[in-house]
């Protein structure tokens, strides 16, 4: 929440040292882990949380964030596919999954000849499903400036960064659309 990642994923790996069999604690060094732009690494510790729990839908969804990150869209598809029959209203899970017809729309990439309604979709049940999640209103403004609404753009974005001010490619995105503004 400070923005301190780097420590933040030293305090979670000391945690996994004391703690090692706590699949919780390698999601969420994951999650952050993805915000600091280590993908690798944080695909690795969603894997690590799914071999302690397989059946745990945030496992799936954080790994699948980290492929979609990485453009591995197919499997980033079917590790989100797992998560969402694990969890079907979990409004993460769907930001997750924005994110991943989003960038495979962006991209023109991925098993899907037009992602951007499911994509759509996702955006709008994951601030339904989670209205005080990071993901959900990052996902929701990622997807509204894909389809050339950035003023409703900028609103999610703020209100993303009015959850967390510490992600800094929450603050690229909205310069982005802040330029595409004027």
């Amino acid at each position: 929440a400070e923005g301190k990642l780097i420590q933040a994923i030293d305090t979670y790996m000391e945690a996994i040292r004391i703690r090692p069999d706590d699949p919780s604690t390698y999601i969420a060094l994951a999650r952050v882990q993805i915000f600091a732009g280590k993908f690798n690494e944080a695909l690795l510790n969603a894997e690590n949380s799914l071999l302690l729990n397989p059946n745990n839908s945030m496992a799936h969804a954080v790994r699948a964030w980290s492929l979609t990150q990485k453009g591995d869209y197919i499997e980033a598809d079917n590790s989100l596919k797992e998560a969402l029959r694990l969890d079907p209203t979990n409004g993460i899970i769907q930001a997750y999954k924005a994110f991943l017809y989003g960038r495979m729309y962006e991209n023109n990439a991925g098993p899907y000849i037009d992602p951007i309604p499911v994509a759509i979709e996702s955006s709008q049940a994951a601030v339904t499903l989670a209205p005080n999640s990071l993901e959900a209103h990052w996902a929701r403004a990622y997807i509204l400036q894909l389809t050339d609404n950035p003023e409703q753009a900028v609103q999610e974005y703020q209100l993303a960064l009015q959850i967390n001010p510490n992600i800094s490619e929450i603050h690229l995105e909205l310069g982005v659309t802040y330029r595409g503004l004027g």
